[in-house]
């Protein structure tokens, strides 16, 4: 088992699809020293992609799809994953997209450590539905992003509430805003976890910044009214 008070060099950025969690990260990781950004999904097709890998089946079975694949598998990876950093390295790395649920939480923390802190970027269903539309990725398709949002709902927002209960720094940020309204907003929250930990609010709140409050879930229909012409 990890010391679960090793704090690893890893933010969680988690958000309903839409919430531009892979832009703002990507555009973090180029444009602020020392940032990188990882994505969980990469991995997962990565693995997939090995033939002598024991995941490959339950990655071609789940990940296409949008569901969950096992605390077991997300955490081999990631542990695979981390032991080839370099030694000494100085970089503090966005972990897009995990943990998805309380179990890979869970997981993260019994066989890896602590991460630093968690960014849970938070968006009004209608800006995520207008988004979603203007993408063509196959996870997109009306049913698919329907059932990743309510996965996010139902999964991925318990397991925000019990990060926040082991001791991760939490901190909701809106993602509302677009171009660089919306990288100002995320830039700053970013900066004062990388650089000084110690300015985080007890509240879990960036000190100075306008977060959203947690919005109103269990709506899980949003995507129906909006969306229904893209079948």
């Amino acid at each position: 088992m990890a010391d679960q008070q090793k704090l690893l060099p890893i933010i969680f950025v988690l958000g309903p699809p839409g919430a531009g969690k892979s832009y703002l990260c990507n555009r973090a990781a180029k444009e602020m020293p020392n940032v990188g950004h990882i994505v969980m999904s990469d991995l997962l097709r990565a693995e997939m992609d090995k033939p002598d890998s024991p995941w490959v089946q339950e990655i071609k079975a789940k990940l296409p799809f949008g569901v969950l694949v096992s605390s077991e598998l997300s955490t081999a990876v990631l542990q695979a994953w981390y032991s080839r950093l370099p030694q000494g390295h100085t970089t503090t790395y966005l972990l897009d997209g995990f943990p998805r649920d309380v179990e890979q939480a869970g997981g993260f923390a019994e066989k890896l450590g602590s991460a630093k802190a968690t960014i849970s970027l938070t968006c009004a269903p209608n800006v995520l539905s207008e988004r979603l539309q203007k993408r063509a990725r196959v996870d997109d398709d009306p049913n698919i992003a329907k059932d990743r949002y309510n996965g996010h709902v139902g999964a991925t927002v318990p397991a925000i509430d019990h990060l926040k209960e082991i001791g991760t720094h939490v901190v909701e940020v809106s993602s509302e805003a677009e171009g660089e309204e919306g990288w100002q907003i995320f830039r700053d929250a970013l900066l004062v976890m990388v650089v000084d930990r110690g300015k985080l609010s007890n509240s879990g709140a960036i000190d100075g910044l306008n977060a959203l409050p947690k919005q109103q879930i269990g709506e899980s229909d949003w995507l129906d009214s909006d969306m229904q012409h893209r079948k």
